[in-house]
């Protein structure tokens, strides 16, 4: 695409130098002819004749087509830029819908990460707040926020195979309405979400940190509501701030989780497994599939264990991680609460396994007593809805319901 850009803006180039270069030499021998016609016939032995009547004529005519010749060059000169203008513009929505379609595919990029084994390139997609389907400053969405009137900042943290569209698209009402008609202003986020979630947890907490130097909403705490892989990444960003002994919890109110998979997900865990056994096989048709299956991003490479830490995916195996701590006191100074689904109605060791279809049971509720029903009011902390997927959780009215009583009391 960026050569096509070249060639066309060469060939502009091109084109336009040598009308120009053509214009300027043929106004100019029609100017000379004419000037010189006209100054031969002034002279005394020509001029009151009829030689001399006909070079007065000529030069006319010679300075009447030349005029004619550039105003036809110089329709010529606009109609090759405008053009060439056009295409340079097709070409550039051409760049900027691959662009959209193939490295900011969010669902690309959830699974296969920022490139395939490392060598080429899938996604670039940054961390940034959004407005409108754009990435956007943190003075931008400062800004937006201003102008917005409302007095209520809420942070959304979307998780895999999502962006801000999450919160706008989904259900009648959507999640943002309910949220601008509670005069919520909300700070839509979007990440790449193949990206280990430590990274995506430390990009977090630098945007969050960067709209908090306004004097104005340093003032005031955030609200917080994450979903999914979303969850993990929140409490990522948690625990770095902590640990830098900058805690982050000191600038938000409440925080909602919305279907975190804290203990990780099975799903990840079986495709873990099928690509290393596939890889072992003495059989090299299938060692590739198993070579490629295991290509998975990051991100889906740390939900198999709910890793929220840079130091528990850089350091260990993968089989060496199974057992390791989850959790690490960073939700012991938040307000907050949790929210999930189970496929089934019945309880058993199968609805158990399933869990929301995406993560299991003992994962959704790993923190469920641990954390969550230890803190005050203890009966609020944990929502829990059946025969719902991890999918559907996000239109339900039951969600919303659940949000606006603790959150609004309603």
């Amino acid at each position: 695409m960026k050569l096509g850009k070249f060639a066309v803006s060469f060939a502009r180039d091109t084109s336009l130098g040598v009308l120009s270069g053509v214009k300027s030499a043929l106004t100019g021998s029609f100017e000379w002819c004419a000037k010189s016609l006209s100054e031969i016939s002034e002279t005394p032995t020509v001029n009151g004749t009829k030689f001399g009547e006909f070079l007065k004529d000529a030069g006319r005519s010679l300075g009447e087509a030349g005029s004619k010749t550039e105003e036809g060059l110089s329709r010529a000169f606009e109609s090759t830029a405008q053009a060439m203008h056009t295409a340079l513009e097709a070409l550039s929505e051409t760049e900027s819908l691959i662009q959209r379609k193939v490295f900011e595919n969010i669902s690309v990029s959830s699974v296969v990460g920022e490139s395939f084994a490392g060598m080429i390139t899938t996604s670039e997609i940054q961390a940034s707040f959004r407005l409108d389907g754009k990435d956007v400053s943190p003075e931008e969405v400062l800004a937006d926020w201003k102008k917005s009137g409302s007095k209520k900042p809420i942070l959304c943290v979307p998780g895999l195979f999502c962006d801000e569209g999450l919160w706008i698209k989904n259900g009648e009402p959507s999640f943002s309405e309910i949220l601008i008609k509670e005069n919520y202003y909300p700070f839509y986020l979007r990440f790449n979400p193949g990206s280990h979630i430590s990274e995506n947890g430390s990009k977090l907490l630098e945007l969050v940190r960067k709209v908090l130097d306004d004097p104005e909403l340093k003032k005031k705490k955030f609200d917080v509501v994450t979903y999914s892989q979303g969850g993990l990444i929140l409490r990522s960003a948690l625990y770095s701030s902590k640990k830098e002994g900058n805690p982050l919890s000191s600038n938000i109110q409440k925080v909602l989780f919305i279907s975190s998979p804290d203990g990780g997900s099975y799903i990840e865990k079986v495709g873990f497994w099928l690509g290393l056994g596939a890889e072992a096989m003495p059989v090299f048709p299938v060692q590739l599939v198993g070579y490629i299956g295991n290509q998975r991003s990051e991100a889906m490479k740390d939900l198999s264990h709910g890793i929220i830490r840079e130091e528990d995916w850089k350091e260990g195996t993968h089989l060496g991680r199974y057992g390791k701590d989850k959790y690490f006191g960073e939700l012991d100074d938040i307000d907050a609460y949790q929210i999930y689904s189970f496929v089934s109605e019945e309880e058993g060791d199968w609805s158990s396994w399933i869990g929301d279809g995406i993560v299991e049971k003992p994962s959704l509720t790993l923190f469920s007593d641990s954390v969550f029903r230890k803190k005050s009011n203890p009966e609020n902390r944990v929502k829990i809805l059946k025969g719902l997927s991890h999918y559907q959780i996000m239109p339900s009215p039951e969600l919303r319901e659940y949000f606006l009583k603790i959150f609004l009391g309603k």
